[in-house]
């Protein structure tokens, strides 16, 4: 009877040890498209500013406070007041700021966003930065 306790704490620690392993986790695309219809700027689906776009600024909200210049003050119209030309992704300065490139200091500071996340802002302007 010991052996078969003995036995039994054996399997179930390593079971137990077996189980609590950390992985990394996926790399979700945080890529939500709309409805699929084109307006003629990047890619074949439309980017929604709401669904797509904004979720992005949370990351952003902890240096960008609220004095301007900011981006957590990042209501559409004051992203279309310097910050991006729209239709033309390569001429603005928040995608510049993305990429840190055009003299424009990157952001986030240290440690770029994945290039997935950059491509949805960079079709969101190039289809024309609709507040969509």
């Amino acid at each position: 009877m010991k052996k078969i306790v003995q036995i039994l704490i054996i399997v179930c620690s390593g079971l137990l040890l077996n189980s609590c392993y950390y992985d990394a986790f996926p790399e979700y695309e945080d890529v939500i498209i709309d409805d699929g219809t084109d307006n003629g700027g990047g890619g074949d689906t439309v980017i929604s500013y709401q669904d797509d776009i904004v979720p992005l600024w949370g990351q952003c909200t902890g240096c960008h406070g609220g004095t301007p210049p900011t981006l957590s003050t990042n209501s559409f119209d004051n992203l279309l007041n310097g910050y991006v030309v729209a239709g033309d992704a390569d001429a603005s300065t928040l995608y510049k700021s993305l990429l840190g490139t055009g003299g424009v200091s990157l952001m986030p500071p240290g440690s770029a966003w994945n290039q997935t996340k950059i491509n949805l802002v960079k079709d969101w302007i190039n289809q024309g930065a609709l507040n969509n």
